[in-house]
């Protein structure tokens, strides 16, 4: 049989460099599937020249590239990042031919077997709609990053360490690792822990039911939740089954829109 195809989805705005050598090279070293790379360019000034794309295309064939200009996005949307990047991802989802959807930021890596581990998960769980891994913490130069008694996540300064203590407790943080070992989670109905967007496999009929949501409300704009906290706690009230790997196999590189405070 042949391998499956798998669509991975990834956002971009100002970042060349790391989007080829991290995202689009990582992605052409998966092993055992077949490969539809959708990159979606937000304003990006790199992807709006036809010359770049081009360029890029022939480096690697398996990937495609979409450029969205400002005027593309309603006003809401923009105001608020992660509905932005939410109606993104769901039009990266929508170009999907693949029966699994991933997502991977451009500024972090796959390693070789994540794609083909987590379908392998989902294939062997029919009745699970989603797939996901754990990630290894990584600073610009490659280095491992290790929280320390923080949550880097955690929008208020005062609130990181208890909420690492928290997330320490349900096994998502270890002391001294610089694995995270994400978990979808729910007491009550309210979520305790999440997946990370780059970790995450989605069966696209999933997807089609279930997208990003773009509605963010003015509390959940207070708490700065983010678009992968909001999509699992959809999964969760919709009753849809995830199985984890329990393996490490993205490189995740701190820095970014929801945890830029953690390096400084």
């Amino acid at each position: 049989m042949p391998h499956p195809l798998v669509t991975v989805v990834t956002l971009t705005k100002g970042r060349p460099e790391v989007l080829a050598e991290r995202a689009l090279g990582s992605v052409a070293r998966s092993e055992g599937v077949r490969l539809q790379h959708v990159v979606v360019g937000d304003d990006c000034p790199f992807l709006r020249e036809e010359a770049n794309r081009r360029e890029l295309a022939a480096r690697f064939p398996h990937a495609e590239f979409v450029h969205v200009a400002p005027e593309d996005h309603p006003a809401d949307a923009s105001a608020y990042l992660p509905s932005r990047l939410s109606r993104l991802r769901n039009l990266g989802i929508a170009r999907a031919r693949g029966a699994y959807v991933a997502h991977l930021d451009d500024d972090n890596a796959y390693h070789p077997g994540h794609l083909r581990s987590l379908v392998d998960a989902l294939e062997a769980e029919p009745d699970a709609g989603v797939a996901y891994s754990w990630r290894r913490l990584r600073t610009a130069d490659g280095s491992p990053f290790v929280p320390d008694g923080e949550d880097p996540w955690h929008p208020v300064p005062a609130r990181r360490a208890p909420s690492y203590e928290a997330l320490r407790a349900q096994g998502v943080f270890v002391p001294g690792s610089d694995v995270v070992r994400d978990a979808m989670r729910a007491v009550d109905g309210k979520l305790l822990s999440r997946v990370d967007t780059n970790e995450l496999m989605v069966r696209r009929e999933t997807h089609a039911r279930i997208p990003f949501p773009t509605e963010f409300s003015l509390w959940q704009r207070v708490l700065e939740t983010t678009e992968d906290m909001a999509f699992c706690q959809r999964l969760l009230e919709l009753d849809v089954r995830s199985v984890c790997t329990g393996r490490a196999t993205v490189d995740y590189y701190m820095g970014g829109f929801s945890n830029a405070a953690a390096l400084v």
